[in-house]
């Protein structure tokens, strides 16, 4: 059993704090138990002896445990149903300690190694920061008002826990001396407090409500916007392809790394700089009249300023934000290492993948999709 058996009434969003599981687990709303079941689904088709760690991985309350699993569960189903066996943490025959994920025998008796995993955004972030505004957060969006909700704009970072309550204090006594009348004449763009703890600084705006006869929500932040920073897609991407193509040593059989992407939107460009290198522009300094040409950098995971390299990696398998909610609507790509020193079967062709042509350009090709495999409603999971 994965999901406690009792009544769900709490059908309040998924606090900042709170876990993915315990959200999932908590949730009344008719959605998210369809994806409960989605989960169980996963569950059952999974090998019977590899069950409990999975269940043991998704219930432990840490999100990194949960998506991976996930992203696991949702990749083996996907090949399963078109007709691939899988079996999870083969002993390979390098003498290798370690096991990659699955060893997977195609419907033509092809074979390879998948490995999946998670990389994320590299924005500079203190994630132990982020906790401890989450929880000040929640505690200030437990409470609800009237006549108004509030826009939230967050800035630094915190070094101890700030206090939820003294803040929720500060918010609500500050709303309470408002008229809602005349802030609604300027759409509450004049109405806006700021609150700070240490190097942390908060700035609440008021929001009138639209129908004040309506019965108030349970939550009082409407609009929140956080930690902005620099975004690098690629980088990590690359890394974590690398990291995953050494980790094994020299194998008998092709490697796919299948990489789920946690970002709203990977872009390919983002894909093919990873792969082949960073877009750049490199003018001529003895011609100033040259047009600038744009090529790329030797940086990428499987070309550098050596020629070839990461030839175990013999293909990446990458998907945007992959989860139990998304698979309807998540797109995927193989990409086939042309330099791999043990190719890929050509059966994984099937899937919407992508390869090099003799001219160095690349072939896009369209292929099964998560959301037609999974035999998902294009609105899932509404």
């Amino acid at each position: 059993m994965i999901f406690t058996e009792y009544e769900r009434t709490d059908d309040g969003p998924k606090k900042m704090s709170e876990s993915d599981f315990a959200f999932l687990d908590r949730s009344p709303r008719p959605e998210i138990a369809a994806v409960r079941s989605f989960v169980v689904q996963l569950l059952e088709a999974y090998p019977h002896d590899g069950v409990a760690e999975m269940v043991a991985r998704v219930r432990s309350g840490d999100d990194v445990a949960f998506r991976s699993a996930g992203f696991e569960l949702l990749i083996y189903d996907f090949l399963t149903r078109l007709g691939f066996k899988l079996q999870p943490h083969p002993v390979l025959k390098n003498g290798s300690e370690r096991k990659p994920d699955f060893h997977v025998i195609a419907p033509d008796g092809s074979e390879f190694y998948l490995e999946a995993s998670l990389a994320t955004e590299d924005k500079g972030e203190n994630w132990s920061a982020n906790a401890m505004i989450n929880t000040a957060l929640d505690y200030l969006d437990s409470t609800h008002h009237p006549d108004f909700f509030v826009k939230i704009i967050s800035e630094g970072e915190p070094t101890t826990q700030p206090s939820g309550k003294k803040l929720q204090r500060a918010v609500m006594n500050w709303l309470k001396s408002l008229d809602y009348d005349e802030v609604s004449k300027n759409g509450g763009e004049l109405a806006f407090i700021n609150w700070h703890h240490e190097n942390w600084h908060l700035l609440v705006q008021a929001m009138p409500v639209k129908n004040r006869n309506q019965k108030p929500t349970k939550r009082l932040i409407g609009v929140s916007s956080m930690h902005s920073g620099l975004v690098d897609s690629s980088t990590p991407i690359r890394d974590k392809l690398k990291e995953k193509g050494q980790r094994y040593g020299e194998l008998d059989l092709p490697l796919l790394v299948a990489v789920n992407f946690s970002a709203f939107n990977l872009n390919p460009i983002d894909e093919m700089q990873a792969l082949y290198g960073q877009e750049q522009f490199v003018v001529n300094v003895n011609d100033r009249h040259a047009e600038p040409e744009l090529r790329r950098a030797q940086n990428g995971l499987w070309f550098g300023t050596s020629g070839p390299r990461a030839v175990r990696v013999s293909g990446a398998w990458l998907f945007n934000d992959l989860t139990f909610y998304t698979a309807a609507r998540r797109k995927q790509t193989v990409y086939f290492n042309p330099w791999a020193k043990d190719p890929l079967p050509d059966i994984l062709k099937q899937l919407p993948h992508a390869t090099m042509t003799e001219d160095f350009k690349i072939q896009r090709n369209s292929g099964a999709s998560l959301r037609d495999i999974f035999r998902l409603d294009e609105r899932w999971p509404e």
